[in-house]
């Protein structure tokens, strides 16, 4: 398998919103994902434009170098379907700062013999800013402590709280192939407990928008609750690789 991220100009010179992101891949693809650097990011972190980095190297060993820029990301946007189609609800919008550059990740996993080709396209569509009523945010909600025994299956929660008001208006999660069932329920509040989002297809997850959005007050917040299937002869952890773990939710919230 093959994981690499490009940082890339988009070439906007004044600032622009962007309330819908499409993308199509070709199979085999594990996921396509699209990130910022956050502010307090140290120069030294920030990569070079256009340039291939690939997580591994030719041993197959993680590239330290790649890996340790990676918990300086913030989450744009990504999907793990060979089509995505994704459009925030009317007035909402994500603020991008004029002469941006996105960090643009794609992986890509081949089980069989023969080569195999990965082609990503991404289209990154904008909203006039006179539309935009709330301003989107994103939500990277993950967790690493992940350790799942041999042959069995085994079911990891963790709760994450916000510490400010937030009207969350989409959900989606992340696994790799052990994720059998992935929950995510209202933690607090007159809502707790309340299950918002289900998913069984750790491949395929929905990107779940909600009509009305999902308010959280200081203190409260979102509890995933995932059920892994480990049914290797070994155990299985937190990782970077299609045969580690992971257990994600992603989304969007504005305030």
């Amino acid at each position: 398998e093959r994981e690499f991220f490009t940082y890339m100009p988009l070439g906007n010179t004044q600032e622009i919103f962007v309330n819908r992101f499409e993308v199509k891949m070709r199979d085999n693809s594990h996921h396509f994902l699209i990130y910022d650097f956050k502010d307090n990011t140290p120069a030294s972190a920030i990569p070079q434009n256009d340039t291939f980095r690939d997580i591994r190297n030719p041993d197959g060993t993680l590239n330290n170098t790649i890996t340790s820029a990676l918990g300086y990301h913030t989450f744009i946007a990504g999907t793990q379907t060979p089509y995505s189609d994704f459009t925030f609800p009317a007035g909402v919008g994500l603020r991008v700062q004029a002469n941006m550059k996105f960090d643009f990740n794609s992986h890509y996993v081949n089980k069989g013999t023969e080569p195999i080709v990965g082609e990503v396209y991404a289209n990154i569509h904008t909203v006039p800013a006179a539309e935009v009523l709330h301003e989107a945010k994103t939500l990277n909600l993950g967790n690493l402590d992940i350790h799942i025994p041999a042959g069995e299956r085994k079911t990891i929660t963790k709760t994450f709280l916000t510490d400010k008001p937030i009207n969350v208006f989409a959900l989606t999660s992340h696994t790799h192939k052990l994720g059998e069932l992935f929950v995510i329920q209202i933690s607090g509040g007159a809502r707790d407990g309340e299950v918002v989002y289900e998913n069984a297809d750790w491949h395929h997850p929905e990107i779940k928008l909600f009509d009305v959005p999902i308010q959280l007050n200081t203190g409260e917040g979102l509890t995933s609750i995932i059920t892994y299937n480990n049914t290797t002869s070994a155990q299985v952890n937190f990782g970077l690789t299609s045969e580690d773990e992971m257990g994600i939710i992603f989304g969007y919230y504005y305030e």
